[in-house]
């Protein structure tokens, strides 16, 4: 192994330098410099890590989005395994059924004085509404407030 000799400075390139160098119209180069916020140094050159962040990007930042979105994909396939997650559409659709039936049923039912029916048909009327307030607190998603759903149990 070399021994470790007096650090070398940091390639710097100007705009003229780097757009030769990396195969780029200078003013694609510039506009993508501006693009992610560069600036040059008072030399008026830029680094090599300016230059290939604003041409490829942060692809640190990339990897670690699509690790989230794999992570977030296999919790979901877990809770569905699990039985823990279940499609609103189908439940929607199998509440729909149990209610018209229930419904029918309570209709026919002349024991029951009229009003009472009805209102047993308003209080059975009102499950797509539950349905949603279930749906909103179980959302992982931030609230307007700030707290994500679930944060303030711990006040109740």
């Amino acid at each position: 192994m070399a021994s470790k000799t007096a650090e070398e400075p940091p390639l710097r390139w100007s705009l003229v330098q780097a757009a030769r160098e990396f195969s780029v119209p200078r003013e694609n180069l510039r506009r993508r410099l501006g693009e992610c916020h560069q600036q040059p140094a008072a030399d008026g050159c830029y680094s090599t890590r300016q230059l290939t962040l604003a041409l490829f990007g942060d692809l640190y930042a990339a990897k670690v989005r699509v690790q989230n979105e794999q992570f977030e994909k296999l919790r979901i396939e877990n809770e569905i395994s699990r039985g823990e997650l279940l499609s609103r559409r189908e439940l929607t659709h199998s509440f729909t059924a149990i209610a018209e039936a229930m419904s029918a049923r309570i209709m026919s039912c002349t024991e029951l004085p009229r009003l009472a029916r009805e209102d047993i048909l308003k209080d059975l009327s009102s499950w797509p509404l539950a349905l949603a307030e279930a749906a909103h607190r179980q959302s992982r998603l931030a609230r307007g407030n700030g707290k994500r759903d679930g944060d303030d149990q711990s006040e109740s």
